[in-house]
């Protein structure tokens, strides 16, 4: 046993990797099968347990229903080892001897000729062949004899798990960045899996000169107010439940222009062509090209409807793989969020694996035809937003990426629905180099690219948020420091904790914004407090002046109070930056000073 597994003391990354080769080792000198590789059947294994339903859909439910950002740890080197940490890693081992073969599947981030393409392998307990099959979907085929860059051991049980070091929270998943693995343990949510797994490639895009961020892609082809055609790159970030997949694989269709026709007396079919779903979640921004990670999405549903025509078709159709969704009373999926419950609240986090092929706006390549050129931070907030802002300075740009304000939804943490948050990056993935790294490299691209007139057009949009929700001022401490800052007053409304009061655009004016912008046919001003660095929609050809203002926070505060609140903003937002860490030039750590 000594031999095969290390004392407690003993265990390191190092000992942990080579202890699974000679687990896998014996049980093959024993005439037993280690592990299942890339098993033909696993989709018959996991049909044993889904939810078939009617449209020839699959479904399953998971046993933690949001990623367990808050049970994750990471280890960047030795020293950092504590007991608890090699606790757990010795129950994996233990496990992993006991257990029957894993399932192993091999896949790639990144098309086949990438910069940024990336060999993933997942062991999976046998127990969850849905977990193997679903994140299969999800990536490229790949050379399984090919050198693999990272690996997972996915065993989805609970473990005798201790609690990580200093806290009341139970210890599930374990990465080491510099050894290229991540140990998952408790969750069988399948985010746990993609997620874990782009940790690694975020942090190799890194390595290949670009930076990975989390932020949706797609193209679009639009006729500017020259008449001229211009190709629009979009990056779309965002964190979990802020509609980044929403926004990024929405398409202007046949079947929703007529809601544009009526409402902005404009058909967006008059101004748009070759429009394609490019990547969902996750990409490598470099300085020749956006490069996606994924073949597939695993995206959530919450409210579809069919007028979001390329998710819907994708996660509507009979390929779908489906996590924690309801049926309705024909026996088809259902995005209705009416009959799941989780801890006794509505469910808000349906999820669907799908083929990007089947939306019917894929054209084979999940890569940019150029560089980036058109980039929305999707930042809702409460009390300062205005519902769109385009950012015409980088600095200031630089910083609001490096804040990633945002608030709190159930795909996040039950525990932090509602509550304004800050983020950097929109992302809880970055590993192996800080998040400031990447936002210094995204900066140095944009400085790069307005030097060669290739200026990158940046918006700051307001999607899940408020345009002034009803809130009170509190005392709120930051280190050694006590300040007033609002706090929004949140009302449950069917077992979710929502804001009181506000506006805020639909989908159709914010996409409706989307286009005039890009045509150039917006016509702005400076905003009330940053100037030129940020610019409102004065006018917007097709929405009413008076709905602009309904979206201008101004329209209900005084300028003292609007000043107050931005106020409170920036400096809890510098502080969650030191707090966190990040290094930031003084041009971009006080790009929004006033």
């Amino acid at each position: 046993m000594s031999s095969i597994i290390p004392k407690l003391d003993e265990i390191t990354p190092e000992s942990f990797l080579e202890s699974v080769n000679r687990i896998f080792e014996l049980k093959r000198k024993a005439g037993l099968v280690p592990y299942l590789d890339n098993p033909e059947d696993v989709r018959k294994r996991a049909e044993l347990y889904a939810t078939k339903y009617k449209n020839g859909s699959l479904g399953w439910a998971s046993n933690i229903w949001s990623r367990s950002a808050a049970n994750t740890v990471v280890i960047n080197s030795e020293s950092e080892l504590k007991k608890e940490h090699k606790l757990l890693m010795l129950r994996v081992l233990e496990h992993i001897l006991a257990q029957g073969p894993m399932i192993r599947v091999d896949g790639a981030y990144g098309s086949p000729n990438s910069k940024v393409r990336m060999h993933i392998r997942v062991y999976v307990d046998p127990q969850f062949p849905d977990l193997a099959y679903r994140w299969k979907q999800l990536v490229f085929d790949v050379d399984k004899e090919s050198k693999v860059d990272a690996t997972l051991f996915v065993v989805p049980h609970y473990l005798g798990n201790p609690n990580i070091p200093g806290s009341d929270k139970l210890l599930a998943v374990i990465r080491f960045p510099f050894q290229n693995f991540t140990i998952i343990t408790l969750s069988s949510y399948q985010g746990e899996i993609k997620k874990g797994a782009l940790c690694h490639w975020i942090f190799h895009a890194y390595k290949q000169g670009c930076t990975g961020e989390h932020a949706a892609l797609r193209e679009f082809s639009v006729r500017t107010v020259e008449e001229s055609w211009k190709r629009v790159v979009l990056a779309i970030w965002g964190l979990t439940g802020s509609g980044k997949s929403t926004h990024g694989f929405y398409m202007w269709t046949e079947k929703n222009a007529p809601l544009y026709v009526k409402n902005f007396g404009t058909n967006p079919l008059d101004y748009v062509k070759d429009q394609e779903v490019k990547n969902d979640d996750i990409v490598a921004i470099c300085e020749d090209r956006v490069y996606g990670s994924e073949l597939g999405a695993w995206t959530k549903t919450e409210d579809l409807t069919p007028d979001m025509e390329a998710m819907w078709n994708g996660a509507f159709s009979s390929r779908a793989l489906h996590e924690n969704t309801e049926f309705d009373e024909n026996g088809n999926p259902s995005f209705e969020g009416k009959l799941f419950q989780y801890f006794g609240s509505p469910n808000r986090n349906a999820r669907t694996v799908l083929y990007l092929e089947d939306t019917g706006f894929f054209k084979g390549s999940v890569d940019s035809s150029g560089p980036l050129n058109t980039a929305v931070f999707l930042s809702p907030g409460y009390f300062t937003d205005y519902a769109w802002v385009k950012l015409n300075d980088i600095e200031l740009a630089a910083k609001a990426l490096a804040d990633g304000r945002t608030v709190g939804h159930p795909a996040q943490a039950r525990e932090l629905v509602g509550k304004v948050r800050f983020v950097p990056r929109y992302t809880e993935f970055t590993i192996g180099i800080g998040d400031d790294a990447h936002v210094l490299r995204f900066y140095e691209f944009l400085k790069k690219w307005k030097e060669r007139g290739n200026e990158v057009e940046i918006f700051m949009w307001n999607t899940t948020g408020r345009i002034i929700a009803k809130y009170r001022w509190v005392e709120k401490k930051l280190g050694d420091k006590m300040i007033m800052a609002p706090e929004p007053i949140l009302q449950e409304v069917n077992g979710v904790l929502k804001p009181i009061g506000g506006e805020r655009p639909t989908i159709e004016e914010t996409e409706f914004f989307l286009l005039q912008a890009t045509r150039g046919a917006v016509e702005y001003k400076p905003h009330p407090v940053w100037g030129e660095k940020v610019l409102v929609p004065k006018h917007v050809p097709g929405i009413k002046d008076e709905r602009l203002k309904q979206l201008d926070p101004t329209t209900y505060l005084s300028m003292d109070e609007f000043k107050a609140l931005l106020k409170a903003q920036i400096e809890e937002s510098k502080y969650n930056l030191q707090k966190l860490g990040l290094k930031l030039p003084s041009e971009i750590m006080n790009a929004m000073d006033f």
